[in-house]
């Protein structure tokens, strides 16, 4: 267990917050105003991982905090990237907490998502150092890489189609009940063979 604040974890964790935080709600639009909070969390318990829970805890709280700043910073000078637009929807819920200050409405979404990043940040390190939900966290990798690997083969059938979107293969994945069964069974069996075989340590 590492008992010192791991500098690599913190740079690829930051890494996470900024990319997911624009995919998923570019992605997944019912997530979009959630997606702060979901990509913060993740790269959290990324950031937590194998560490002790104060380490992990301030992992994610340093890749919140540098992630938030990275991602208003990005979303105020760059519009978009490869048709990808870098404005970032965050969750009603922080907008009482900041209504007090004169915020302009490009740097209320450069606080709230530092704001977001350092909080989940700091909740995701936190369950991402509990060592017994190391399968947990096994088991939701495996769902997500085949929601994702669904969601390139229904893209890559429907390239000729008019007008089709990542937007619609993601939603047909997650909305498509086959094939939300079909990642759990295989999430669990890749999680129940990882420990037979001994790989997961």
């Amino acid at each position: 267990m590492d008992d010192r604040l791991s500098f690599t974890k913190i740079l690829y964790a930051t890494a996470l917050y900024s990319v997911w935080v624009i995919l998923i709600g570019y992605f997944v639009p019912d997530l979009e105003p959630y997606a702060a909070i979901i990509a913060a969390l993740g790269a959290g318990v990324y950031a937590g991982y194998g560490c002790s829970r104060n380490v992990g805890m301030a992992n994610g709280f340093i890749a919140g905090l540098i992630g938030g700043l990275v991602t208003g910073f990005a979303s105020l000078n760059i519009s978009s990237i490869a048709g990808i637009p870098l404005s970032v929807s965050v969750a009603e819920f922080i907008t009482p907490a900041l209504s007090a200050f004169s915020f302009s409405p490009e740097v209320f979404s450069f606080a709230s998502l530092t704001i977001i990043g350092m909080l989940f940040g700091s909740i995701g390190g936190f369950f991402g150092s509990i060592r017994h939900l190391k399968p947990v966290y096994l088991f939701a990798t495996m769902f997500l890489l085949f929601i994702l690997l669904g969601a390139v083969d229904n893209a890559a059938w429907n390239l000729s189609t008019p007008n089709w979107t990542w937007n619609m293969s993601f939603s047909h994945v997650l909305t498509n009940y086959i094939d939300l069964v079909v990642a759990v069974v295989f999430a669990f069996i890749v999680t129940i063979l990882t420990y037979i075989l001994r790989l997961f340590k």
